[in-house]
This record gives C-alpha cells, structure tokens and sequence, in this order.
C-alpha cells in the first residue's frame, strides 16, 4: 500500500517535530437549500485511477510535458516529483535549500525543485517549488510525483466514484454553503514541526471508544499504532505472514491485519474496515508513539462521495449511500 508522508518547509536541516493532543469531533447533518454540488461551478474536472494500492491517481502536465501520475495525499504538507521527470524535463533546482520528509517508515533530506507550470485539467499552480524524490523510492516505483495540501488547500476538493472524476470548486463557493443529504465531518488542521501546510485529524470511535485519526488519502489502507490497538483491547498477533506497508521512503513489516467493525465518525458508520497495525516511524513525527492514533487512507472514503472544504475545515459526505449506514 503506498502512505502518506509529512514534509517540513524547505530547511537546512531536519528538525523535530510536536503534535499536542487533539480534542474529540462529531459529525452534524447539515440542512439547507442545496441539493448536491453543481458540476457546472467547478473551475475544472479531471478523472482519477485506483491503483491496486488504494492510491487515487490524476494525470499533470508540468511546463507543457506529460502527462504524468500523480497521486493525491492529504497528509503530504509539501507535493513532490520523481527526480527520474526532474532530470528528464531538466527542472531548475533550489540552490542550497532541501526538505525534510518524514515518511511512514523512514525521514531523508531532499532538494527542492522548481516548476514554471503545474497545470491539472484547466488549472494551473504557477512558480511551484516542490520536493524531489529517488525515483527508486517507493512512493515514486508507479508514479510520477505526489500532490500535497500546499496544491489541494488552493480548493475545495470533490471526489466522485461513480463518475471517476475529481473536481476542484472555488474554496469560498463551496465553504459559504450548507448541503442538505451531506454529513459535516469536522477537520482538526494541525501543523507538524515546522511546515507551513497543516495536516489535517478528526476523531473516530472504534466500538465505545474515541480515537484521533489522520486524513491521509495518500495511503490505502487504514492503520493504528499499538497504543492504538492496546487501549481498543485489539490482538496484534499477525500469524506466519504478516502484512508489509510501504511508505515514502521504505517498507516495513506490520504487527497484524484485522477487520474492524464498526468504525463510526459522530452519525456515520462504516462496516468491515480492515486495519493494519504497526510501529511505524510517522507515529514518532506525529508525537503519537505512546498515545493511540489511528491513519485512515483512501480505502475508506475512495467508493464513497465527498468533498474536502479546506476552507472551513469539514469533510463533506454523500450520507445517501449504500456504504455509509447512519446511526441514531
């Protein structure tokens, strides 16, 4: 499964990072004039792949070249490229300035390059510095790059599975209204370390009880650390063979792979989540070791729709569907 990374600013070096707690979220039916989202107000519409990882994928041009895959993740503060299309396309470098991403399972120094035009659909990001990977990463062995929360909070982000497409609205056009037939997920925006993108939490409860967990549409499937798992009194015995995660940098073995039921977000429920546990190094950036944080990836929203309001910090869902059951 591919994961999410967070990145820090472009530094000198790395430096640590703190998280302080987070506080407990519900989820409001919102009522109000508005149907659904208008596909006519979006600035562009682009469709997306499923990779076999979970990871959704669009296609970018960078500086009239492509296209190229990138994949989406929301808990990368800072986008990056393969430095296989850095070479390839001979992309100017930011002299004497690096990031430091902080994987799932491992951290590296790495330069910053520098586009001219990163263009999605009919959108363009302009003068973008973005992070430049090993193309022998395995964040970058099926794709071209990754686009962070420094080009999605340009938006407010809609996912439609039943139409494959991705849809970027103005943020104040979707931010200033209420959805009836939607649930309001509250999002917790967190900076980690020194970025200057925030990450983005809410909180979850597993049977009775509450959890803080990461939006991470960058990794497939959903995880807990074993704090986690020990405070949801969740057996970590993984048999023969157990699950390997690959992060940004590395891959890992994990303790266990479980089906999880119910996972619910205040009034809304999902059935038959499977988890993986595992002490990966992003629960150490996270300021999470010892404290029970759960990540959920694409797997859990990519066949449902919603929209992510950076705006006003909600995540925006579809509550008139066949995988979301709502709860009294």
């Amino acid at each position: 499964m591919g994961g999410g990374i967070a990145l820090s600013p472009p530094i000198q070096a790395a430096r640590a990072t703190q998280l302080s707690g987070l506080v407990a979220v519900t989820v409001l039916v919102l009522s109000g004039c508005i149907p659904t989202f208008s596909e006519d107000e979006a600035l562009t519409t682009v469709r997306y792949d499923l990779q076999d990882n979970g990871r959704i994928v669009i296609e970018a041009r960078i500086d009239d070249n492509g296209p190229f895959d990138f994949a989406l993740d929301t808990a990368a503060s800072i986008s990056f490229v393969s430095d296989a299309v850095n070479e390839r396309l001979g992309l100017a470098t930011v002299p004497g300035i690096s990031a430091s991403v902080h994987g799932l399972v491992a951290s590296g120094l790495f330069p910053m390059a520098r586009i001219d035009r990163l263009q999605i659909g009919s959108e363009v990001w302009a003068d973008a510095d973005i992070v430049s990977i090993p193309a022998s990463t395995p964040a970058t062995a099926t794709l071209d790059g990754i686009l962070g929360i420094d080009f999605l909070r340009r938006y407010a982000v809609g996912f439609s599975p039943q139409d494959r497409v991705i849809r970027l609205y103005p943020p104040e056009l979707v931010s200033r209204r209420a959805y009836s037939g939607w649930a309001s997920v509250p999002l917790k925006p967190r900076l980690i370390g020194e970025a200057e993108e925030p990450l983005y939490f809410f909180a979850i409860r597993i049977g009775e009880q509450t959890v803080p967990a990461l939006f991470d549409l960058g990794a497939g499937l959903n995880m807990l650390n074993p704090a986690a798992a020990k405070y949801l009194r969740l057996s970590t015995s993984g048999g023969r063979r157990r699950p390997i995660v690959s992060g940004a940098l590395e891959t890992q073995s994990m303790l266990a792979r479980l089906i999880v039921e119910p996972v619910t977000t205040g009034s809304v429920a999902w059935r038959d989540e499977v988890f993986l546990i595992g002490d990966l190094e992003v629960f150490q950036t996270l300021a999470y070791a010892d404290r029970p944080l759960a990540i959920l990836g694409s797997g859990l929203f990519n066949q449902r729709e919603f929209v992510i309001d950076f705006a006003r910090s909600r995540l925006l869902v579809r509550t008139g569907m066949a995988e979301i059951e709502l709860v009294d």
